[in-house]
């Protein structure tokens, strides 16, 4: 079936003002001033059809439009970055215009020195029919072991792990997505038509500035779910892929890529290995590249050759950085300033950029395109007609609200002249209007 994807991102935040460190906050209130500003809220839908708001926890977020390919969401979660590092921009110049001095530092990580976590979400559009706990029992393997492509990295205590959220996750489906932190959320809220779609909400991914990374996290699941999400049912081959315990899998895998686990018909097998099954059956269905991309970050870890795709796999470029950086200084295992590097290494605009720039860690997208992305949605889904509402309310200064589902005027005359509420239902999340949109924006105009 034709898809929709997105993903949902929560970024860490720290602020200093007048020499004093901020708390959480007061950091977040000062830095989304200039949205309050600008939408009269910290909850706003975006001319790209995107939405910026401000989560539990003080955590700004950004969920980026309805994408259509996989590499649509890697341009529109770039965008949403560079969103980011222009909002801490504008809120910095609009703080020392009543004069407060602030400096803020943004994260796009999913773990702190205290032990909190937050997350990356991941949304797939799959047909009411998929059976979703069956589904999610042949998927998870694959969500195990797929940090080995996508796995942020973290140096915390003296040991890394190429995972920052493998810690964190306990459960393989739950309705919760903070005390359980599943892999899956079982949530029932398609945002969009309940008899036709259902939307897979995956919590199991890190946050990735590593390009690469990111095209592999949502690529190889998408092509994944094409032998899951089918007429006929899910391929009967992904039943020899489950782990006999995908908890201590996840966790195993987090420490060592090729550590031994065992699955559930009492066979071995490493995260590579099942990676490479998975490979082996959905590479027919991934985007162009993806495949061959994939076939080469296995052929290197299964080598032990990390190195090899240092500029490609986030938590590879990250340990050859601390690596390299503890040999230089001679530091210890446990050394802090370790720590301070594996923080700064996801700073927006920090070291990682650095190594972008001088072609240490490769670039997927184009400035150009990623820069059009904050302005326009990036494919024809329903992001499309979100993005023309907001034009219209806005050119004629009309009282409104928006959400992903539905757009809603305020006070609009009706056929008779009376003022009322119109609202229009957008249920098909790949359509870009409907009649009854064009009617409303008529009426706008």
């Amino acid at each position: 079936m034709e898809r929709v994807l997105g993903v949902e991102t929560e970024y860490g935040l720290s602020a200093r003002a007048g020499g004093r460190r901020l708390s959480a906050p007061e950091a977040a209130e000062l830095l989304f001033r200039p949205v309050v500003a600008e939408h009269r809220s910290t909850d706003a839908f975006l001319a790209n059809g995107g939405r910026l708001y401000l989560d539990v926890g003080a955590h700004p977020e950004y969920a980026t439009p309805e994408c259509r390919t996989p590499r649509g969401v890697l341009v529109a979660e770039r965008a949403g970055d560079e969103l980011l590092a222009d909002l801490a921009a504008r809120a910095t110049a609009l703080a020392a215009s009543t004069g407060t001095e602030v400096a803020f530092r943004l994260f796009k990580n999913n773990v702190d020195g205290f032990g909190n976590s937050w997350g990356c979400h991941e949304n797939y559009l799959v047909s009411r029919e998929l059976e979703l706990a069956g589904a999610v029992e042949l998927l998870t393997p694959f969500l195990v072991t797929r940090q080995v492509l996508c796995g942020t990295g973290r140096w915390h205590r003296g040991e890394f792990r190429i995972s920052q959220r493998a810690d964190h996750l306990h459960e393989e489906l739950s309705a919760l997505t903070t005390r359980a932190r599943p892999l899956v959320n079982t949530r029932d809220e398609p945002l969009a038509d309940p008899a036709r779609f259902r939307r897979l909400h995956v919590l199991a991914g890190d946050s990735n500035l590593v390009e690469p990374s990111g095209w592999l996290k949502v690529g190889t699941t998408a092509a994944v779910l094409e032998l899951l999400d089918r007429p006929e049912g899910p391929d009967a081959r992904l039943a020899a892929l489950r782990l006999a315990d995908p908890a201590v899998a996840l966790r195993r895998v987090a420490r060592d890529p090729l550590a031994v686990l065992e699955l559930a018909d009492g066979r071995t097998a490493t995260a590579v290995d099942v990676q490479r099954a998975y490979l082996d059956l959905a590479a027919p269905h991934a985007e162009t590249g993806l495949a061959m991309l994939w076939a080469g970050v296995l052929d290197a870890l299964a080598a032990g050759e990390p190195d090899l795709v240092a500029d490609t796999v986030e938590w590879a470029a990250k340990l050859r950085l601390l690596r390299e950086f503890r040999q230089r200084h001679g530091l210890a295992t446990d050394d802090p300033r370790l720590a301070q590097l594996d923080l700064a290494f996801h700073q927006l605009g920090g070291p990682l950029a650095v190594l972008e720039g001088g072609g240490a860690v490769t670039r997927l997208t184009d400035p150009v395109e990623v820069t059009r992305a904050l302005s326009d949605p990036p494919e024809p889904t329903r992001a499309v007609a979100r993005a023309s509402f907001l034009r219209a309310v806005g050119a004629g200064r009309l009282t409104h609200s928006v959400d992903w589902r539905t757009c809603t005027v305020r006070d609009l005359p009706d056929a008779e002249g009376h003022r009322t509420d119109h609202t229009v239902v957008l249920d098909d999340p790949l359509a870009t209007t409907t009649p009854e949109l064009e009617e409303l924006l008529a009426a706008c105009a």
